[in-house]
Order: C-alpha cells, then structure tokens, then sequence
C-alpha cells in the first residue's frame, strides 16, 4: 500500500440479490476520516448470518438512516464481513493504537465491512488481539462475543449479576457458545438446549445440562433445571415462542436476538416498521404472561419478553480480550476458506448447518 489514492481488492456488491451479486475488485484503500481512525491491513475475517441477510436487502431501511446519520449515505458497493483480525498500519492522531500493533476489530452493519484487504475502523472498535487466540480465531470472535455481552446486559446477567442465576440458553451457535462462556464465567448455572451433537461441546464449556428438544422427557428436564432468572434466545427461536415456553417452564425474563424490527421497517417504513414493533413486543410479553397463568404460575413479577442488538462497546472488546489470554474465552473454528473463496463460504453459511465460525484466511 502506497499513499493517498492507493488500490486494494474488496468483495463487493453493487446490488441486492445475494451472494451471486458478489465480485472481488479493486477498490481504493479507505481513508481515515476522523482522529480516532485507524487503517487496519486484514489478516482474516469471520461471515455471520447478517451478512448473508444483507447481500439481499435485509435491514436497508435502518442501516441507511444511520448511515445518513454519519453523514455517509453510501449504500454501495456495499462490503460485507462484521469482525476481522489484521495489523495497524496506519493510526489517526487521536487513535489509542499505533501502526504494527496486531488487533482484532469489528464494525455494525452500517459501515464498510471486512472483506476487504484493508479496512478502517474507529479505534473504540477495536483492541490488540488476544495473546491465547491465533489470528484466524480471533477474526471470528468479536461480533458473536459483543451480541452475547448486549443479550447479558439486557438479561441483566452481566459480569457478577450472574453469579448464581440459573439460565436456560437456546442454541449453541457462535453467538449462544460466547453467551455461555460469558454466563459460566459470572457463576451462572446454564441449561442448554441444543443439537445432540452439541452436547459434548456445552458441558466441555460449562453447562450444567445438556437438553435436545427430540428427546421424550425434555420438558420435564428443562422444568426440572428451573426455574430460571432467565430464558436467552440465541437460537433463532424468536419472542412469540415466549408464551408456550412460559406455559411449561417457570422464568422471568425472556430474551431474544430474533426480532421483527429491522424486517418490519423494510417492508413497512421507519415510523410505520417500529411501531408495528413495538406492538408485537408488547404482544409477545402478554402471551408470556398468559402462558405463565396458565400453569398457575404465582408470584408478583409476571414473566416479560426483551429484545436484544449486537452493541459494539469497547469495555466489552477489552473484557472479551482478557478473558481470551486466560483461557476462558476460546472460538470455535469449523472451516478456514482462502480470500478468493468468499462466494463458497457463503455458501457454507447459508446451508445453516454451521457448527463453528467460517473464516476467510486473507494470507491463503
């Protein structure tokens, strides 16, 4: 890379339409636009479902109005790819961290992406990379590991209100797999209901059961593990099921990261797409409610859905960091594709059988 007007290769897509709206081209290096900028070289990058969600409109109504907010209203080439690891090579004045220094970063879904050989990122937004993770880890750990830590603090299940909360998680994906390192580390008791191939995996990470939804008596072991300050969602599951979960099991509070309100906006406009939002929240919350009377649930604090967002937050980038060089936060890698076979590991993403992070190895 040269100075001011140099060239880099970037998958990008000038249209929604999918993974077939992909192409690898060249593109101009990023500038650094503020003082807290720095210009990051990527080693390697993660794919997480938005991004697949995105390459087909997915949100576009939301992400262009912050991207409008930001004074940046560039809605393509749009560049997919949320978290990367790589280098500093280039740092604003006001940045914390100086040019050689290894990072891991990530960026929300209304900016840039990584998939990019170079990509620029507020300082707030990234971190030195873990010691304990090696950089194809690392690049896979920031965007799952900052919506876990959003869905605890909405949970209010964050660092010690954890300690002897007892939760049930639903599902075992990236995002489900940080949530319970983070609720094992705060002394939470976490039953996890998951694939049977799973099992192993969430007791290896601290669960204190292992619940498959095909098995004959899985309600009587889900009730049997309650009841639960909370029910966290990170399986797709979504509110509405908030109101058979409360018919059979005991909880306060039921969290979810799979929400209506990006998908309503779309189809609906901002002002229109939140309100009907907010009014399926609501409604969510009383189905919970109704659920819970209907197994004659007592006590005076009805059970209430929330909704839970990926938050980028830089407490959280460097808490994530330490405990990684501990040894109590670690990835879960299933493939490592090489830069030029982004299209396939979308691919792979798409099949949605993904037991692991998918990489893009820029080196390979």
């Amino acid at each position: 890379m040269s100075g001011v007007g140099a060239r880099m290769a970037a998958w990008r897509a000038h249209a929604y339409g999918g993974v077939g709206e992909l192409r690898l081209e060249s593109a101009r290096v990023p500038p650094l636009r503020s003082a807290d900028d720095l210009l990051v070289r990527v080693a390697a990058a993660s794919l997480n479902p938005i991004d697949l969600a995105m390459l087909d409109g997915y949100g576009s109504r939301i992400l262009n109005t912050l991207r409008r907010l930001e004074g940046a209203d560039v809605e393509f080439p749009l560049v997919p790819g949320r978290d990367f690891s790589g280098v500093v090579v280039r740092a604003g004045r006001g940045a914390r961290l100086q040019p050689g220094t290894r990072v891991w970063g990530v960026l929300p879904p209304h900016r840039p992406g990584a998939l990019a050989e170079y990509v620029a990122v507020p300082s707030r937004w990234a971190g030195p990379a873990p010691v304990a993770l090696d950089p194809l880890a690392a690049a896979g750990a920031l965007y799952a590991g900052l919506t876990a830590a959003s869905a605890l603090r909405i949970a209010g299940l964050a660092g010690a209100s954890a300690l002897g909360a007892r939760v049930l998680l639903l599902g075992l994906g990236g995002v489900g797999a940080a949530a319970l390192q983070l609720l094992v580390r705060g002394g939470a008791r976490v039953a996890v209901s998951c694939a049977n191939e799973q099992a192993a995996e969430a007791l290896e990470l601290g669960a204190v059961a292992a619940l498959h939804r095909g098995e004959p008596d899985y309600d009587e072991r889900v009730a049997a593990s309650g009841p639960f300050e909370a029910v966290l969602d990170c399986g797709g599951v979504g509110g509405w099921a908030a109101a058979e979960a409360a018919s059979r099991w005991g909880f306060s509070r039921y969290v979810t990261l799979t929400t209506p309100l990006l998908s309503e906006c779309d189809s609906r406009g901002l002002m229109a797409g939140s309100v009907t939002a907010l009014g399926a929240l609501s409604a969510q919350t009383f189905g919970a409610m109704r659920g819970a009377l209907a197994r004659n649930r007592e006590g005076p604090c009805p059970p209430h859905v929330r909704w839970a967002f990926f938050m980028p937050n830089a407490s959280d980038i460097e808490m994530l960091r330490r405990l990684a060089d501990r040894g109590q936060f670690r990835v879960s890698v299933q493939r490592v594709f090489g830069w030029r076979e982004a299209p396939a590991a979308f691919a792979a993403l798409a099949e949605g059988h993904a037991r692991g992070k998918l990489l893009l190895d820029f080196n390979n």
